[in-house]
Order: structure tokens, then sequence, then C-alpha cells
């Protein structure tokens, strides 16, 4: 790859070098994972400006060696990273069904009363709160992208902001404290993860319950999960480190639970400390189990790494096989996952196009690498000869979905956890 790239060492506005830990600023933090460089991994531009997502960002990991805090090391600013966003919670395979036994679940903790105020923070197009449907809830989405919160203000209240101290004196000027307010799959994307759990206890009632839904990346490094890592992902947490910033910020850790949302995900609840509710076994097993694993270990990150390259190997092997016959590939996929992928893997010559079920990724192109992006019909009107599914995570339910393509003879590859033609 030619693309431009910026050194770790080189100031710039858009991009910040962190040489301390972001929750307890030790300057213990060593570097475990080092991805290849991308763009904003969801810069999928027009045509017009492709160029404009040329620009590569450092991609490393490091792990604190005083609190076990797994960080990205640079961080670019939110400017760079959400005017452009168009991922779209009810694109994601099996969300939005989830999250309507998330919100059974969270009923029965009968903390939602009629009229409470249910407050979601990027809350995306509003997916997970009108899963709350008639319930007599005040529902309240803060979501910091302009279009996708202009579309879900179709269905849902919307504040078109980041969530901040000013906006949490509003929201309780205006509306009063929450009962409960919830952080989808977005935690992870916080930089200032203190201080955004701090103004969350400040919108709490004194009885109401802060829910975190987020990637567990124990579960996910099982399944060589990389691809998990891109920079709206600065934080990928363990329950250790959720129950200690929770604790300094005024918070306790009472129920952690995991489901098989996007590859491996854990669900955990929290109340201001003191609260009414006991603290539930599974806070106590999931650390037991933590500290089994060595989760917090530097080497077994490390050994993770050098699996992972020598995984990339074996794909570009296959593919190159496959292109030196006279075939042609095209990846299924155009997200944030599949753009660490490719560029980790180095996929970009071995594709001709991507296809995705994303209307706003139509007439796209992928960030840097540049590769059109078309519907899904697209394969069977060109019909190439194999579809790499890039979205390896739902590869079942795409397979599931595209059975006429392998009926004509169309092939499917699998790139992770072992790269194999289906």
């Amino acid at each position: 790859m030619t693309k431009e790239s910026v050194s770790p060492d080189r100031p710039r506005a858009d991009i910040r070098h962190y040489k301390f830990c972001r929750i307890c600023d030790s300057p213990a933090v060593d570097t475990v994972i080092e991805l290849t460089a991308t763009p904003p991994a969801d810069m999928f531009l027009p045509e017009p400006i492709k160029n404009t997502s040329n620009t590569r960002y450092p991609l490393d990991v490091g792990i604190c060696q005083e609190c076990s805090y797994l960080q990205l090391r640079s961080v670019l600013s939110p400017e760079k990273l959400y005017p452009e966003f168009s991922y779209l919670t009810a694109t994601t395979v099996g969300l939005v069904d989830h999250y309507e036994e998330y919100v059974n679940a969270l009923l029965s903790l009968s903390v939602i009363r009629s009229k409470s105020l249910v407050v979601d923070i990027g809350s995306n197009d509003g997916s997970f709160l009108k899963a709350f449907g008639s319930h007599r809830a005040r529902l309240l989405g803060i979501e910091p992208s302009k279009e996708v919160a202009k579309l879900a203000n179709l269905d849902v209240p919307t504040i078109c902001e980041f969530f901040d101290g000013s906006l949490v004196s509003k929201i309780v000027s205006d509306e009063g404290k929450a009962s409960l307010v919830t952080a989808n799959y977005m935690y992870a994307n916080v930089e200032n993860v203190l201080d955004f759990t701090h103004n969350v206890c400040c919108l709490l009632e004194e009885d109401g319950l802060f829910v975190v839904q987020t990637g567990y990346h124990p579960d996910q490094m099982k399944r060589f999960m990389f691809d998990y890592i891109y920079h709206e992902h600065l934080s990928y947490f363990s329950v250790y480190v959720l129950k200690n910033i929770f604790e300094r910020c005024g918070l306790e850790l009472i129920h952690v639970e995991r489901n098989n949302m996007k590859g491996g995900s854990i669900r955990v609840v929290g109340q201001k400390i003191g609260g009414s509710r006991n603290r539930d076994k599974s806070v106590a097993e999931f650390l037991s189990e933590e500290t089994s694993q060595k989760i917090h270990s530097k080497e077994i990150y490390q050994e993770y790494s050098a699996i992972i390259k020598t995984k990339g190997l074996k794909l570009r092997q296959l593919l190159s096989s496959l292109l030196a016959e006279g075939k042609r590939v095209v990846g299924y996929g155009a997200s944030h996952s599949t753009t660490t992928l490719m560029y980790h893997f180095e996929l970009g010559n071995y594709l001709d196009y991507l296809i995705d079920d994303n209307e706003l990724k139509h007439s796209c192109v992928s960030p840097g690498l540049h590769l059109p992006v078309f519907p899904t019909k697209k394969i069977y009107d060109d019909s190439p000869d194999y579809v790499l599914i890039l979205a390896w995570q739902h590869g079942s339910t795409i397979l599931e979905r595209n059975k006429c393509f392998l009926k004509t003879g169309g092939k499917f590859i699998l790139p992770l956890p072992m790269p194999h033609i289906l």
C-alpha cells in the first residue's frame, strides 16, 4: 500500500497520541497490538470526494500495567470520525431482535415506571428505544451524527449533540433525572470515559440504573475478531476495568451477563454506590474467569498478534492462487470492521468491488482503497466466481440469504477464524 501515513510522533490537530493511561494517568502503557494504519473506518464516500479518505492513522493498542485498561494509543477527534458516520443499528444482523429481549430484561428490573425518563446515549437510528414500544416511559435519544439523528427523530425524540456535562444540565432542567441510562455499543467510543461516566451518574435518579452493552474482548479474541479494533473503538473492556471505572465515578457494578451479539458482548448494570440492589454473583464470577485466563497479561496479546499475522498470510495465499487461475473475487461487507480487515490483511488488490445491504453505502467507495460499493444484487447480475465474506461474523446469515448465488455456481470464502472456501 502506498497511501499517505501519519507518523505517531507527528503532531496533528485531528489526532492525539497518548503516552499515559486515559483511566489512571500511569505512563506504564505498553503497546501490545500493532495493526496496519487505516483511514477512519467508516469513511465510505462518494466517488467525487474519495481522496479525502486517503490519510491513514496509527491503529495500535496498549495495555496499562497499573490498571489493566486496554486502549488505543492514538485517538482521532470526534469531528474527524463522525460527520460522515453512516452506520445504522438496523443493518446489523440480529441486533433489532436482540434489543427486544434486552428491553424485556430491563423491564424486569422494575426501574422503569410510568413516565420514567429513559435516556439512550449514542442512540443511532433509535432502534433500541423503539423496542420499548407501548411502555409508558419517556424516551430520549442522544446521537451526534446529524444524518442518523435526523432519521431517528422520525420515530424517537433525539438530541443531536455529544454527551457532556452541559447537556446533562439541560436534560435535568428540561426533563428531570433519568430512571435508566443506557450506552449500547458506544461506551468503547468515548475518549474520556471517566468524565462520561461521572456525567451519567449526575443524570441518574438516586435509585436509577446505568446499563452498558459493549464488545467483550476476551470472547472476541477467542474467535480472532481483531477487526473489532478500529479508530472509533478507543477501549476494549474487561469486567475488571469496567468495575474500576464505575467505582471511580460513584457507581458500583451489580450484574454482568454475556451474549453473542457482535461476536461476543457483555451487558453490565450499575447503580449509585450504596444503592438498594444487591451485587449479583455474576460480577465475582467474571472477575475470577478473567484472572484465570490471564487477560491482563501483555504476553497474551503479543501471541495473539502473531497468530493473526499467520492467518492473513494464509488468506492472501488462497486469494493469490484463485487470481492466478483467472477467477474474480469481490467482498461482502462495507463497515468499520471490514476496513480494518482489508488493510491489515492487505486485501485491496484482490477484490474487484464490495457489496453491502446498507443503502447508505451504495454508490460510495471504501476508505483509502476506493473499492466501489454496490447493492447485494450486483453479484447476481455480474456473477463473480468468489465472494469473500468480509463481514465474516455474520457468515451463516449471509449464506442463508444468498443460497441462489451458490446454486448458480458461485462460491463464498470465509477469512476467519480460519481462511477457507465454502
